[in-house]
C-alpha cells in the first residue's frame, strides 16, 4: 500500500530527513516542504510552501519542532491544510496537548483525516522501524495512516483522544529527561570527587538500571562531545516546558528541577547540541 503513496513530508530536522529515507526505500514518492529549504536532506521534491507540497499528496505528515511551527506549516492562506480535502493528516510533533487537540479539530474543519502520532524513539528507530507512536484520531482515519506509520514504526498505542497522546508524549520525554539528568549530575559529582569517571561509565554502561542511558549518552558526557545526532537539548527543553504547562500545580519536583536545569543550559548557548550537553549547565566542568 505505501509502494503508491504519495507524502508530504513537512519538516527538515533529524527525525524528519532520516523518515524521509526510509520512505524513500519503501517507494514513497516524496513531496517536502520546511521553512528552511537548505535543512532539506535526502529524497523528494521540494516545494516553496506547505500548500504547494500537500497538493495532490493522499498523506501530510509534519514532524517539526514546537506549536508555533506546527501552526506555520497547517494553518493560514499557504499552509497544508489549504490543499488537505479528504488528505490522511499525520501530526508527529511533539506538541502541547490544547494544541494538538486545536491542530485536530482544525484538520477536521478542513476536510482532511487528522491521526496525532507522536513517536518516540531515535535515528536508528527510523531506520529500524522500531519507533513507538502515541496516536488518536478516528478509528477509520488511524486504520488508514497505520500502513504508512509502519514503514518507521513497531507499535501504536492508541489514546482516546489526541489531548491524551500528546501529554503521554510529554511525560515519556520528562521521563528521559530526568533520568539523563541525572546520570549527568551523577558523572559530574563523580568528577568532583576525583573518580574514575571512565571506568565507572564502563561499568554503568554494561550493569544495572542506568545501562541504556550510560551506553547511550555517557560517553558524550565524559569526553565533552556533544554534536547533534538524536534530539537537540532545546528540543527537550521545550517538552519539559509544556510538560509543566500540563501539570500546572501538582506537585513535580523532579520534573520542575530538570527543567530548570535544560534551561539554563539553552541560556548558556548549549540548545543546539545534543542533549547530553545539559552536564554542561550550571557550570559542570565538561
Amino acid at each position: 500500500m505505501t509502494e503508491s503513496a504519495t507524502v508530504a513530508l513537512l519538516g527538515a530536522g533529524i527525525m524528519a530527513n532520516t523518515v524521509a529515507h526510509a520512505l524513500h526505500q519503501h517507494g514513497v514518492v516524496l513531496h517536502r516542504y520546511n521553512r528552511t529549504t537548505s535543512a532539506i536532506a535526502g529524497p523528494g521534491r521540494v516545494y516553496a510552501s506547505p500548500a504547494q507540497a500537500a497538493y495532490s499528496a493522499s498523506i501530510v505528515w509534519s514532524f517539526v519542532h514546537d506549536d508555533q511551527a506546527s501552526r506555520r506549516v497547517w494553518s493560514g492562506p499557504d499552509g497544508a491544510l489549504t490543499a488537505a480535502d479528504g488528505v490522511v493528516a499525520i501530526e508527529s510533533s511533539t506538541l502541547s496537548p490544547g494544541y494538538a487537540e486545536q491542530w485536530s479539530h482544525n484538520a477536521e474543519q478542513a476536510g482532511a483525516r487528522p491521526v496525532y502520532a507522536a513517536v518516540t524513539g531515535s535515528r536508528a528507530g527510523v531506520e529500524n522501524a522500531g519507533l513507538i507512536a502515541f496516536t488518536a484520531g478516528r478509528s477509520g482515519d488511524r486504520a488508514a495512516a497505520e500502513p504508512i506509520l509502519r514503514v518507521v514504526v513497531a507499535e501504536i498505542l492508541a489514546f482516546d483522544s489526541v489531548g491524551q497522546a500528546a501529554t503521554v508524549k510529554l511525560l515519556n520525554n520528562a521521563l528521559a529527561a530526568v533520568i539523563l539528568t541525572g546520570l549527568a549530575e551523577t558523572l559530574a559529582t563523580a568528577q568532583s570527587l576525583g573518580l574514575d569517571t571512565a571506568a565507572l561509565l564502563g561499568v554503568w554502561a554494561r550493569h544495572g538500571w542506568a545501562a541504556p542511558v550510560a551506553s547511550g549518552y555517557g560517553t558524550a558526557m565524559v569526553t565533552g562531545e556533544h554534536r547533534l545526532r538524536d534530539c537537540s537539548l532545546a528540543v527537550i527543553a521545550k517538552d519539559l516546558r509544556y510538560t509543566l504547562e500540563v501539570t500546572g500545580t501538582q506537585s513535580v519536583p523532579l520534573i520542575g528541577a530538570t527543567a530548570r536545569r535544560f534551561e539554563a543550559a539553552v541560556t548558556a548557548g548549549l540548545g543546539a547540541q545534543e542533549m547530553s550537553a545539559v552536564i554542561r549547565a550550571d557550570g559542570d566542568s565538561q
